[in-house]
């Protein structure tokens, strides 16, 4: 037998197919899975740039300040609002309470990748926290960081703290980190690491001046 289109050429007889390999050719998936949602859009190709939500810099921030299209393309693939309107304030970090890290129980994010912001802090090596005070970074396990952690000891034995009054709720901020708080219904808690995430954010939702406090205390 010879092919219609080349009758001096032999049609060659197929082989014959077994069922577990026409299984396989009917069960494999060709359709290359890609981001949910449009890939481009045209009216931002002058940008050079196109509205992500899974990593968020500067370059984005810039064209939300000037461009109002791209801002609102930009906010609808954001699911958190809390993350969008930091992002738009320039804002390095925002605050998830129903979300907490499952490493260090914190609820502050970074706003770029939606990371832990505490955790990042430390992967860094960074003492953030003193820095912010004004005081000089101490190496971890160092006789210098010893001798700082002896001295907060001994100031806080000494009855040394700083406090601060939110409507009604007193907050004190020890040497060593502890946060004691007296609530405006006179609860008494002695150190507020003590409670779960889910007892802040209960006291929270009861008492909001409680959130600034936690924000003066560099909790958050």
């Amino acid at each position: 037998m010879t092919s219609p289109c080349f009758p001096n050429l032999p049609l060659r007889p197929r082989a014959p197919h077994t069922w577990g390999e026409v299984c396989t050719r009917r069960n494999t998936v060709t359709r290359k899975i890609g981001p949910v949602g449009r890939r481009d859009d045209a009216r931002f190709v002058l940008h050079q740039c196109q509205p992500r939500a899974n990593k968020l810099d500067a370059k984005q921030r810039e064209i939300c300040l000037a461009d109002p299209a791209f801002r609102e393309a930009l906010g609808q693939r954001v699911a958190n609002e809390e993350r969008f309107a930091a992002f738009i304030e320039g804002s390095a970090y925002y605050v998830t309470l129903d979300q907490p890290c499952p490493k260090c129980d914190s609820g502050k994010r970074r706003v770029r990748d939606r990371s832990c912001y505490r955790c990042h802090l430390n992967r860094g090596g960074e003492n953030f926290e003193r820095m912010k005070a004004g005081l000089s970074p101490v190496k971890k396990q160092s006789r210098d960081g010893y001798l700082d952690t002896v001295e907060r000891a001994r100031r806080e034995k000494a009855g040394e703290y700083d406090e601060r009054v939110f409507d009604g709720l007193t907050a004190r901020r020890w040497p060593t980190g502890r946060l004691e708080v007296i609530f405006p219904d006179g609860h008494h808690e002695d150190d507020l690491a003590a409670l779960s995430h889910e007892e802040r954010a209960s006291a929270v939702a009861e008492f909001p001046m409680l959130l600034s406090a936690l924000r003066w205390a560099n909790w958050i």
